[in-house]
């Protein structure tokens, strides 16, 4: 999926520089989207047996939405909110009567953003360029796994505050439309932290794309 993120971002960049300079005034923008999840997370951590299991994350496809107000023709404060439920795995190798096992449970994951957002084309009639940095609050679930041998393992998982930046590209439907179609990617800095006993905390870092549509008024 990070390949998706990385052509998604060349061509929000190739679209914003080709534009003549996006459509946007002051007022509101509500965008709603498909939002796409993709954790950084592969960590080897100890344990008794075996000695160490594998942690990995995979992607996820959820949704979100956000409203916008814009102050100017530049400056604008955007609260969002996406959900998505990224797979958990544990990887264990060599386990007696077992050998090599793989367990796994989604995580219910929401982001609550806050973002500066700065608008880079105010004069197109066509094309919003945007760039935006801020906060995120990021809650979790807790996670259930069934063992080889029947037994559960519950972990529980704390919500954390990070940091976020991104970049997003409305084209409007139409000159001087209200609506638009828009994609961006972001990337949130944050930890997870996981109690089972003694607590572990990881990086978690997070790319995300949008896709999706927005109404101004």
């Amino acid at each position: 999926m990070k390949r998706t993120f990385f052509v998604l971002a060349s061509l929000l960049v190739c679209l914003a520089l080709a534009a003549p300079a996006g459509a946007a005034e002051k007022g509101w923008h509500l965008r709603v989207f498909a939002a796409g999840f993709d954790p950084d997370l592969d960590v080897m951590v100890p344990a008794q047996n075996p000695d160490e299991v594998r942690v990995t994350a995979d992607s996820d496809l959820g949704f979100g939405a956000s409203l916008e107000y814009q102050f100017g023709n530049l400056l604008g404060l955007e609260l969002g909110y996406m959900q998505a439920s990224p797979a958990i795995a544990l990887t264990a190798e060599d386990i007696p009567g077992f050998g090599d096992i793989i367990l796994t449970d989604s995580m219910s994951t929401t982001a609550i953003t806050l973002d500066l957002n700065f608008h880079l084309t105010p004069n197109s009639q066509y094309f919003d360029f945007f760039l935006g940095a801020g906060i995120a609050s990021m809650g979790y679930g807790n996670l259930h796994y069934v063992e080889p041998d029947g037994d559960s393992l519950d972990l529980d998982v704390g919500n954390d505050l990070g940091y976020s930046a991104k970049a997003g590209l409305g084209i409007a439907l139409g000159k001087n439309s209200k609506w638009a179609a828009f994609g961006g990617l972001r990337y949130i800095w944050t930890d997870l932290e996981v109690t089972q006993e003694e607590a572990a905390t990881f990086d978690f870092n997070t790319f995300s794309f949008s896709v999706g549509v927005a109404y101004s008024f």
